[in-house]
């Protein structure tokens, strides 16, 4: 590993309070949980029409050091590259978004998929309010219990894995992949599809995440949710101030004013 990639690496690592990596389910769930509570999946770069480079530089710079989060293809660009020079056995895949229904939907999600003694895992810290906050291994049928929450994944009749998530009573499946061969130009396409097409999920919507321990805090344009412990409580913001508020605070994003009052007059009540 060259030297400005070892500090990068350790300056992340440092960042997630875990001064010393292993090559271990256990520090694999350390990281995931970690990233996914310390920084936000959010697509607020995206509302706001700025540029969103996947170099690692970039990323490092955007959700490290400045702290501003971003979507799959930055947050998993991003673990990836980091794994992968830890030294773990890492692989590049492309899902596709369904929501539990049979649609037609392009392959807009980036995973990682690791081996770690003979076994599979995905790693996911870009999927928001319903992902995972640990590996999901890709045991097929086994349930996987994360504090409230469950996750399992299994194989279709078409050969799909599909990664799922029990919710209302049933497991619902979040996306769906295989196990083709993908390559970072493969993900140029998807990504440039989810920042910039006009009907993009989105370009369409604010979202923010952020998950620690058992409570999910949430945004989907002017609706906040927060969960605790399984139980869910739904605020409606009302105003630019409320929405500053929970952007700046809850959601620790350096913003000013500004930017809050021209993302409730997009996106407020």
């Amino acid at each position: 590993m060259s030297d400005s990639k070892q500090s990068m690496t350790q300056r992340y690592l440092d960042t997630l309070g875990i001064p010393s990596p292993e090559l271990t389910l256990a520090f694999l769930k350390r990281l995931q949980g970690r990233h996914i509570s310390q920084f936000s999946f959010n697509s607020l770069s995206v509302v706001l029409g700025q540029e969103l480079p996947l170099d690692i530089p970039s990323l490092f710079e955007k959700i490290v050091v400045k702290g501003r989060g971003g979507y799959c293809f930055e947050h998993n660009k991003l673990i990836y590259s980091q794994l992968e020079a830890l030294g773990f056995d890492v692989r590049l895949v492309l899902a596709r978004v369904t929501y539990n229904r049979e649609v037609d939907s392009p392959r807009t999600h980036r995973i990682t998929l690791v081996t770690l003694d003979g076994q599979q895992y995905v790693v996911d810290g870009g999927f928001g309010h319903l992902g995972a906050r640990q590996p999901v291994s890709l045991d097929l049928g086994a349930e996987q219990k994360q504090g409230d929450e469950c996750f399992r994944i299994v194989k279709n009749t078409e050969g799909l894995y599909l990664y799922q998530t029990f919710k209302d009573g049933d497991f619902f499946t979040l996306y769906t992949f295989d196990l083709n061969h993908y390559t970072e130009a493969d993900c140029l396409v998807g990504h440039f599809y989810s920042h910039r097409h006009p009907d993009a999920a989105f370009v369409n919507n604010l979202v923010v995440c952020r998950k620690h321990g058992n409570s999910i805090h949430s945004l989907r344009n002017s609706e906040f949710h927060s969960v605790e412990d399984g139980v869910t409580r739904i605020t409606q913001l009302i105003d630019s101030q409320a929405l500053h508020e929970k952007l700046t605070e809850t959601f620790q994003l350096d913003i000013d004013t500004a930017v809050s009052e021209f993302l409730f007059s997009k996106f407020g009540t």
